[in-house]
């Protein structure tokens, strides 16, 4: 799904330009409401720009992207949009998340394997409800995939039948007890997204979980680890991207940003030497090349 923005952000005719020859500042990770942020993907985009961010990459959970992806033109500025989603998959009893990164527009057998992932995560949604005895279910964009929900749209929930005050108070009540585990393993979503021609890096990894399962996603055809993030004390940063390098992987940085606490889009930008490198790869034209051979 493609989303119709407003007046102020007019998407430019002009297909979107290589730009790895340049020093470019990107968000490869962002939400919007569309999930579990809190501003809808026309504001994410606007305040993007305002940030003086190059390039951004919607990355709302399991969902189809709803920016086009190519140069929009925000109040007189120039942004790239990367078509992206960040899948959960499962592994070892834990759930990992995955950054894909497509070249051009989501293909369309993609755009139909994100929409199931978002109505199997409404279906997780009514399964913790019914489970935690609360009458609410999700709603019928969810049911269609064309928005994803989350543990803070349970955590939400609870609030506003009572159940809790306050969201916080929730998380103790959502465990892998209440909450299903996602039913996509972890190196299936990287077998999926290289089928699909993405660029895969996995969201957000601790140092253990890498050192442990890195080896066996790389293996599946994991090509990049997202090791630039905010306040990412420098033993991690360090030791991720010592991994990627063992294992040749390309870095990705972003934000995270939500919206909801403290810390503006743009506080964090992405744009060392790994950036300049990930716009190459992004931008190289035999990209679908590297998709594996069916087994």
């Amino acid at each position: 799904m493609n989303l119709n923005v407003s007046e102020t952000v007019r998407i430019s005719a002009t297909a979107s330009e290589p730009a790895s020859r340049k020093c470019v500042r990107l968000d490869l990770h962002v939400h919007s409401d569309r999930s579990d942020g809190k501003y809808p993907p026309e504001e994410v985009l606007r305040r993007a720009a305002a940030a003086g961010i190059d390039m951004l990459a919607l990355s709302d959970h399991d969902l189809d992207p709803v920016l086009r992806h190519g140069n929009h033109v925000v109040e007189g500025r120039t942004i790239r949009v990367i078509a992206s989603a960040e899948v959960s998959g499962h592994h070892a009893g834990k759930e990992f998340h995955l950054l894909w990164y497509f070249q051009g527009a989501t293909p369309p057998e993609a755009s139909v394997f994100l929409r199931k992932r978002a109505q199997a995560r409404a279906h997780r949604y009514d399964a913790a409800m019914a489970k935690l005895g609360v009458a609410d279910r999700a709603d019928p964009e969810a049911h269609a995939g064309s928005r994803a929900l989350t543990r803070y749209h349970l955590a939400d929930a609870l609030v506003r039948c009572g159940r809790v005050k306050n969201p916080h108070d929730a998380w103790h009540l959502l465990g892998s007890d209440t909450v299903p585990l996602i039913d996509l393993s972890f190196v299936d979503a990287i077998k999926a997204a290289r089928g699909f021609g993405a660029l895969t890096s996995w969201a957000h990894p601790s140092t253990a979980d890498a050192n442990k399962y890195i080896a066996e996603f790389v293996a599946a055809g994991l090509q990049g680890v997202e090791a630039a993030r905010p306040s990412l004390d420098k033993s991690t940063r360090k030791g991720l991207r010592a991994l990627a390098k063992k294992h040749g992987l390309f870095i990705t940085g972003g934000s995270d940003w939500h919206g909801w606490w403290q810390g503006d889009l743009g506080d964090f930008r992405f744009e060392d030497e790994h950036a300049a490198a990930f716009v190459v790869r992004l931008d190289k034209p035999a990209l679908l090349a590297d998709r594996p051979a069916a087994s």
